[in-house]
């Protein structure tokens, strides 16, 4: 199997959808005795933000993996097999406390194999409890370089985000940014994202300021953006606005945050940038505050950037069918971790985390899957990846380019 090649292939067909994956020479069960211990109901456990601060993103994100979990099964009785898996789900609330208790939870309910958490807090907060009881989680977006850990309990499919800072600091150097204002969650994410891009941008001439880090859980923002407006403007003093800029390193609170900044005449006269984390963020359109500061500030973000492929249509079409809009491209990322789960489970012949672990990086450096090819490094991540670049203009999301890897260029339309 480490060996082999998967080339998983969506075809829609009249009457439905027909999920199949051919391999280069045979398929894993083939090598295996045909007298299987999976059988039966095979429970996996998802922790996502259903409510909180990423609550937009989680419920995406819930979805893709449910559509996985659908076309595994599909793809297992299609090919005779006598088990199939079901998905218990929790909500984290965005609160690494609240995922604790559901890990716990799930584990004493025998569920060992974990879609998620989403956020690199959670994930900090619960890796040792997983760790030593040797449990499996498999994020879709988890990007903190701190949690890059060989050996450990944990598996993300998006790259750490030392990739991210590179591409951010690039995109601002591209626009002629000389000085750069962070602003930045109170956590490991944010904590780890600010060090990568502002080590980035200083390597290529630019000037970093020291900032705003701010507690998530605050209630309003005034005083943080009082701070920053003051903070700004001496900038603008130094260099002019057309060459300051903020990057907001924030979730869903990005909103609130916007709201406040639309006050102070200052923080409306420089540019704004932000990741991935919220990137669609749809809230920022729908609400008139937030769409006409994101629209003054001319704010643009990336993102991961996944390879088009049949499967990545397949999952986009359902998510804008069924919720009504475009999803974030996270929603592609939890329906690969489903199946790798699966094929690991069917390589391995075991439901098992302590089994599956051993078989799942070969089965991902296999695979191709809603993502594209996928490569793990030995931290179990995603070893790299281009990124897209997003911005709001004339009320929406549209895609304005891309960031390369390899020649560390940006190309706008």
């Amino acid at each position: 199997m480490n060996k082999k090649k998967i080339i998983l292939t969506v075809n829609l067909v009249i009457i439905g959808i027909v999920l199949s994956i051919i391999f280069a020479t045979s398929t894993p069960q083939e090598n295996k005795d045909s007298s299987s211990e999976l059988q039966g109901e095979i429970k996996i456990g998802s922790i996502l933000p259903l409510s909180g601060d990423l609550a937009t993103h989680g419920i995406e994100n819930l979805a893709g993996s449910k559509l996985a979990v659908t076309d595994f099964n599909s793809y297992l009785q299609e090919n005779g097999h006598t088990w199939h898996l079901k998905m218990v789900s929790e909500d984290s609330a965005t609160n690494p406390v609240i995922a604790l208790e559901k890990l716990t939870s799930l584990n004493a309910k025998g569920i060992d194999v974990i879609i998620g958490p989403e956020t690199s807090s959670n994930i900090r907060n619960i890796k040792g409890y997983a760790d030593s009881n040797d449990m499996l989680m498999i994020s879709c977006c988890s990007s903190s370089p701190a949690l890059a850990i060989p050996n450990d309990s944990v598996y993300r499919l998006v790259p750490d985000d030392s990739n991210q800072g590179t591409a951010l600091a690039k995109l601002l150097s591209h626009q002629g940014i000389e000085v750069m204002v962070p602003v930045w969650r109170a956590d490991t994410w944010g904590d780890g994202l600010r060090d990568a891009t502002a080590e980035s941008f200083t390597s290529r001439g630019g000037t970093v300021s020291d900032g705003i880090r701010y507690n998530p859980e605050t209630p309003e923002f005034s005083a943080s953006t009082s701070l920053l407006s003051e903070m700004v403007q001496k900038h603008i003093d130094e260099v002019g606005a057309d060459k300051v800029a903020i990057i907001y390193l924030g979730f869903g609170e990005v909103l609130q945050f916007f709201q406040s900044s639309a006050t102070h005449d200052t923080l409306n006269d420089v540019r704004w940038f932000g990741p991935g984390s919220i990137t669609k963020e749809h809230r920022l359109i729908n609400d008139p505050i937030g769409l006409e500061f994101s629209t003054n500030v001319s704010f643009t973000t990336v993102q991961v950037g996944v390879s088009k492929n049949p499967i990545y249509e397949r999952v986009q079409e359902h998510l804008i069918n069924t919720m009504g809009k475009t999803p974030n491209t996270f929603v592609h990322s939890s329906y690969d971790a489903v199946w790798l789960v699966g094929l690991s489970m069917l390589e391995s012949q075991s439901s098992d985390a302590s089994e599956i672990k051993k078989v799942m990086i070969n089965v991902a450096n296999s695979y191709s899957g809603a993502i594209g090819p996928v490569k793990l490094n030995d931290a179990g991540d995603l070893a790299q990846a281009n990124y897209e670049v997003w911005g709001i203009r004339d009320g929406m999301w549209i895609l304005l380019g891309q960031y390369n890897h390899s020649d560390d260029s940006i190309t706008l339309s």
